[in-house]
C-alpha cells in the first residue's frame, strides 16, 4: 500500500455524481454523504431502501489490488471492460477496479445492476480519475 499516496487520492463524491447514482439504483438517488472508514474514503447515495456505496483507497500496485480483491465475498471473478483491473464479487454486488495507484469499490444494496450498467459506472469513474 502507498500510504504517501493517500493524499492525492480523489474524493468519491467528486467521482461519482447524483446521476451516475440513480441511474445503478433505478430511482432519484440522493446527494452523496461523504464518510471515512479507514483505509477508506467513502461516499454513500441513497434512494429509498437502495443503496450505493463507493470507497476509495490507494492501492500502490496492481499485484496488491488484485490480491485483496481475491479476498472479497465469493464468488469472485473477473470483470472484463474496465480499462486496467476490475474484479466483480459477493455474486455482483461488489464492482472492485484499480487504476494507476487508486482502488475504487462500488457495493450496491438493494439494487442488482445489470453488467453493462455496472460496466458504464466504472468506465466513467475511471476517465473522471484521469481528469
Amino acid at each position: 500500500f502507498a500510504p504517501a499516496a493517500a493524499a492525492t487520492t480523489p474524493k468519491p463524491c467528486a467521482l461519482v455524481t447524483v446521476n451516475d447514482a440513480s441511474t445503478v439504483l433505478h430511482a432519484t438517488a440522493s446527494k452523496g454523504k461523504p464518510r471515512v472508514m479507514r483505509p477508506y474514503d467513502v461516499c454513500v447515495f441513497s434512494a429509498g431502501k437502495k443503496s450505493l456505496t463507493v470507497k476509495i483507497r490507494a492501492v500502490a500496485n496492481k499485484a496488491d489490488f488484485e490480491k485483496s480483491a481475491q479476498k472479497s465475498a465469493p464468488p469472485v471473478f473477473p470483470f472484463p471492460g474496465v480499462d486496467e483491473s476490475a474484479y466483480s464479487a459477493g455474486g455482483g454486488t461488489v464492482l472492485l477496479v484499480w487504476k494507476d495507484g487508486v482502488e475504487i469499490v462500488f457495493s450496491f444494496t438493494g439494487a442488482s445492476p445489470v453488467i453493462q450498467t455496472q460496466k458504464d459506472l466504472a468506465t466513467a469513474v475511471v476517465a473522471r480519475l484521469n481528469h
